[in-house]
C-alpha cells in the first residue's frame, strides 16, 4: 500500500463520551463525529484564523 496525507479543517470542541475525554468534531460536508483526546490531538492543530488557505486572496 502507498502512503497518503491529506488536509482538512475541521470545527471541534472538548466533549467527553461514556466518560472518555474527547472532541465533538464538525467536517465541511456537515458530518459530525467523536473522536479519543489523543488520537484527535495528535492529528489536529488549533488555527487562529478562519481559512489560512484563502487568507491571501
Amino acid at each position: 500500500m502507498k502512503n497518503y496525507i491529506g488536509v482538512k479543517i475541521v470545527k471541534a470542541e472538548p466533549k467527553e463520551k461514556n466518560g472518555v475525554p474527547g472532541y465533538a468534531v464538525k467536517y465541511p460536508d456537515g458530518y459530525v463525529s467523536w473522536s479519543p483526546k489523543e488520537t484527535f490531538e495528535k492529528a489536529y492543530r488549533e488555527l487562529d484564523c478562519q481559512d489560512f488557505i484563502n487568507s491571501a486572496e
